[in-house]
């Protein structure tokens, strides 16, 4: 009896399905239709790639004797460190200064361009409606005028900066010290060449603490090389004054010790004249922590939009849509 109320439920599903066959078609097609509006009229959006990679520079290991305490870039903080500098402000800005100053401008008037030649009709019409409505706006604006006064405009590299960070993300290689920065862009170029001008700066920006560093190190070392070579010196003069008196027992003794504390000096003093040396040269040297890998190129097609899978979406659930459609239509005409 169960198997025979199964048989005839699954037989009204299927008659239901038959009888509303038309309405779930339309269903299906308008919801293609509408994918294939939106994926025509969507920009291409490109990804472009590149890596750098960060090690210590054995300049930095020469001056500190190799301590591992010192280094910035070991382990995963040192690299999350570098990878929150990448997208900080300062190095946008710094992208955004070698950037013509209207560059997204431009990308973005050839793409209503190329949309233009292609949609004319509906382009012409978007525009009509978009002046009207600016008008309008403008109107609203100009009769708040008064209460508005302290309103401030971004400047274009301020609105620059902020599209370059909005469009970039970075992200470490697992297991390697190399960091991959990529960039969004509806230009495949412009992408490439943010990409390539964040890798750059990064360098140059590094090149510049380095040498900083160095030069920090440099100063710190000479300060204590004078005091060392004071030290030595009241020492020496020191040692020739008891040498000079006569030998008395307890004499003996701090002879000994002078001879020592002098013996001392002279090493700390020869050490630190060494690392003098070695500052002074790489305070003039282009050691680099970081290195660029790979340079981004203009990628050959876009990420987005995914034209099939949005297809795929809209098929699936314009035919979801049209079931259930259908089956509310028979209940609603019981």
């Amino acid at each position: 009896m169960k198997e025979i109320e199964e048989e005839t439920s699954l037989k009204d599903y299927m008659r239901v399905l038959f009888k509303r066959k038309w309405t779930i078609f339309a269903i299906v097609i308008t919801g293609l239709l509408a994918v294939l509006i939106v994926n025509f009229f969507m920009s291409p959006v490109y990804k472009a790639t590149s890596t750098i990679l960060i090690s210590q520079s054995g300049a930095q290991q020469a001056i500190f004797g190799g301590v591992e305490g010192y280094s910035i870039f070991e382990g995963v903080d040192g690299i999350e460190t570098q990878i929150e500098i990448l997208k900080s402000y300062s190095i946008a800005q710094g992208v955004a200064e070698k950037l013509s100053a209207d560059i997204f401008e431009k990308v973005q008037a050839e793409n209503i361009e190329k949309k233009r030649e292609s949609y004319g009709w509906l382009m012409n019409f978007l525009d009509r409606l978009y002046s009207k409505i600016k008008n309008v706006v403008a109107s609203i604006i100009f009769a708040n005028k008064d209460k508005n006064d302290n309103i401030e405009v971004e400047s274009p590299l301020k609105d620059t900066i902020k599209q370059i960070r909005d469009s970039i993300t970075v992200n470490a290689v697992k297991k390697t010290n190399m960091i991959e920065i990529s960039c969004e862009n509806n230009n495949p170029e412009l992408a490439a060449e943010i990409a390539n001008t964040i890798a750059a700066v990064f360098v140059d920006k590094s090149l510049i603490i380095n040498r900083s560093k160095a030069s920090e190190v440099k100063k710190f070392i000479e300060e204590q090389l004078l005091e060392k070579e004071k030290e030595l010196t009241e020492e020496e003069e020191k040692l020739q004054y008891e040498r000079s008196l006569e030998k008395l027992p307890d004499q003996e003794l701090r002879l000994v010790r002078l001879e020592r504390a002098v013996k001392v000096s002279e090493n700390i003093y020869l050490l630190l004249l060494e690392k003098y040396q070695e500052a002074r040269i790489n305070e003039v040297m282009e050691f680099r922590d970081i290195r660029i890998i790979d340079k981004a190129l203009a990628p050959d097609g876009p990420i987005k939009p995914r034209k099939m899978l949005n297809l795929a979406i809209g098929g699936i659930l314009g035919l979801m849509l049209g079931v259930m459609l259908a089956f509310f239509m028979e209940q609603w005409n019981k």
